[in-house]
């Protein structure tokens, strides 16, 4: 079903219509240079490139008999065409209006996981990357992140002025995050040490 869908799409983007499959390849004329400014080099590069890989695949598929293309390919050719069409409406509707949340749910993970990542290693520069980034951090990270986007959308709905305490919000909420996930990890490290006797057993050095 895959690689029926992929040859779908395939066809729709190469051919405008149904029409173009039922027929034999179009011989174009070479484009006449009207003029001495048009002869130049950037035009004699693309003179050079007239078979571009759009043309081999429609080169390619105008060799298959006219009867089999009407058989096979021109159902597959209105598949893709009705694929395409949704893929776009899809993007209008619902990927675009949100594409700038989508864009700072990803980038404010990646900061997440970066930061992470180094107070981690310099608390553990031997733990390895697979202990760090376990499937507790990245739950923990997601779900954070994905709260903090959520704040984004739906607070300024019922707060004017969210806008101008947007940073220190997102701040805060990071380093919630970030202290949720360094809370074992630092209280490993505490444990190691004599600090750890200070601040939980109420133990003077020495």
């Amino acid at each position: 079903m895959a690689g029926l869908a992929s040859v779908s799409v395939i066809l729709g983007g190469l051919f405008d219509s149904a029409q173009e499959l039922k027929q034999e390849y179009p011989k174009t004329p070479k484009a006449v240079i009207e003029s001495i400014e048009d002869y130049s080099e950037d035009n004699l590069e693309e003179n050079e490139r007239v078979d571009s890989f759009k043309e081999k695949l429609k080169k390619m598929i105008y060799r298959i008999p006219v009867k089999v293309r009407i058989c096979f390919l021109v159902p597959l050719w209105a598949l893709g065409t009705v694929i395409i069409a949704l893929a776009e409406l899809a993007f209008k509707t619902l990927i675009a209006p949100f594409a700038h949340i989508i864009l700072g749910f990803l980038l404010q993970t990646l900061i997440l996981f970066a930061v992470i990542g180094i107070c981690i290693k310099i608390l553990f520069p031997d733990l390895p990357w697979s202990k760090i980034f376990n499937k507790k951090t990245f739950l923990i990270v997601i779900i954070g992140s994905l709260f903090m986007s959520a704040c984004d959308y739906v607070v300024p709905k019922f707060w004017k002025d969210y806008t101008l305490y947007r940073n220190i919000s997102k701040f805060v909420l990071g380093l919630i995050v970030i202290l949720i996930v360094l809370k074992p990890f630092i209280k490993k490290k505490l444990a190691d040490g004599p600090v750890y006797e200070i601040l939980y057993n109420g133990k003077a050095l020495g």
